[in-house]
């Protein structure tokens, strides 16, 4: 046994630190293990292969613009979103709300059954009696004549229509609830061009870009198509480096990436456009609306 060092000192301490690991590693060697109870993958989905990521083509509902999703999954559980490269909105992109999809499909404080609520508090119910309650409230509200309505999302294409013809069955009023709805561009187009619709814009071709209050690489419309034809407009290359100007009262994500920034005044918006109107109208740039008279007293 070789002889300690002549600095070398062993405390009470240090003597307790390894009884006690001692008798620590003793316990947990005589301790009886955790049960484990694993249960045999027998019957399987067709397309599920324990520990081979399977992958499904659907599109985002984050917001209305609806790109194309490619979503990973493992033992049928999603686990990574990625945007669909043949999709013709995204074309293989997605934005940081697509992107976080997924905490919202996991979130611990999501609905996972049915409710009802009894005595103030809400309550989960089975889908059975569920199913009993809503068909025993639409016949009572149908038989008494109230008003019903039906609150969705902006539900297009096959579903949308699904949905109308539904609540006309029931005599229910379609109500469209949208955090980023776009019925006012909707009704703006309407009375200008006479189509209720939400137009396309070629950014990727604009001369010049002026954005007022449009937050368009971030929330408005469709941020990624918009992005990936703002980098064509305004990217370096042939054709690239054209001019644009935001004017907006926030310092948004487009606002940063604009050549010039005009903060203004909050609600200011449609005084600057009625301005630009008064020169378009004045100089003769373009063809004049018939309510061209709204924008004669106000100059830029």
């Amino acid at each position: 046994m070789p002889d300690a060092p002549e600095n070398f000192t062993f405390s009470r301490r240090d003597f307790l630190k390894l009884v006690g690991i001692g008798v620590a590693g003793a316990a947990a060697g005589c301790a009886r293990p955790n049960t484990e109870k694993l249960i045999p993958y027998l019957v399987s989905h067709n397309d599920v292969l324990p520990g081979v990521p399977v992958w499904f083509a659907t599109t985002c509902r984050e917001c209305p613009a609806g790109c194309g999703l490619r979503v990973k999954t493992r033992e049928s559980r999603a686990i990574k979103v990625e945007g669909n490269p043949l999709h013709p909105i995204g074309e293989g992109t997605l934005c940081a709300r697509g992107q976080a999809s997924l905490q919202g499909l996991y979130d611990p404080d999501r609905i996972k059954a049915p409710m009802q609520k009894v005595g103030g508090a809400w309550r989960e119910v089975a889908w059975a009696d569920a199913e009993r309650l809503l068909a025993q409230k639409l016949a009572e509200a149908a038989a008494g004549r109230r008003g019903m309505l039906f609150i969705s999302g902006n539900e297009t294409g096959a579903f949308g229509r699904l949905v109308d013809e539904w609540s006309a069955a029931v005599g229910a009023e379609r109500l469209v609830c949208e955090p980023f709805g776009h019925e006012s561009l909707r009704e703006a187009n309407r009375q200008s061009f006479g189509l209720a619709q939400v137009p396309h814009y070629d950014l990727a071709r604009a001369g010049y870009l002026l954005s007022l209050g449009a937050d368009f690489l971030e929330t408005w419309l469709s941020p990624v198509s918009h992005a990936r034809a703002f980098r064509a407009m305004h990217g370096v290359g042939e054709g690239g480096l054209r001019p644009f100007v935001a004017a907006e009262p926030r310092l948004s994500l487009t606002a940063a990436n604009a050549d010039q920034w005009l903060a203004l005044r909050p609600g200011s918006e449609g005084a600057l456009a009625l301005g630009l109107a008064h020169v378009i109208v004045k100089e003769r740039l373009g063809a004049g609306p018939a309510d061209a008279a709204l924008a004669a007293a106000l100059s830029p």
